[in-house]
């Protein structure tokens, strides 16, 4: 049973390198005919990667936060919830810093704040 549970964490955290990808082809520079970068208010500007613990019986800090924005502090927030037996991944919108419609955590707005100081 344990053996279950591993594949499942692996083929999730494989599902979060994918969806990572996505995003970052997406909304990464695209180059003009003059070979200049063109400004588009979804280019990524901004990115923040915080480790930490959120179970008390779980050593290290096996989870993280992943913040990608935009020069308006607009954009995504990844949040991978590991623990012994399970591990979760959330997909938040952020607009203007906060998060659109959804309640943040205080380490994801903590991550929010350190990406938009960058």
């Amino acid at each position: 049973m344990p053996s279950i549970f591993y594949l499942l964490t692996i083929l999730n955290f494989l599902g979060f390198l994918y969806l990572l990808f996505l995003i970052l082809t997406k909304y990464r520079h695209l180059p003009t005919k003059n070979g200049k970068v063109a400004e588009t208010s979804g280019t990524i500007e901004k990115m923040k990667l915080v480790r930490f613990n959120p179970f008390d019986d779980v050593g290290g800090d096996q989870s993280f936060i992943l913040v990608l924005l935009n020069k308006e502090n607009s954009g995504l927030l990844l949040t991978s919830l590991h623990h012994r037996s399970f591990s979760r991944i959330y997909a938040k919108a952020i607009k203007n810093g906060q998060g659109d419609n959804i309640t943040l955590s205080k380490e994801e707005k903590s991550a929010i704040l350190k990406a938009i100081s960058r």
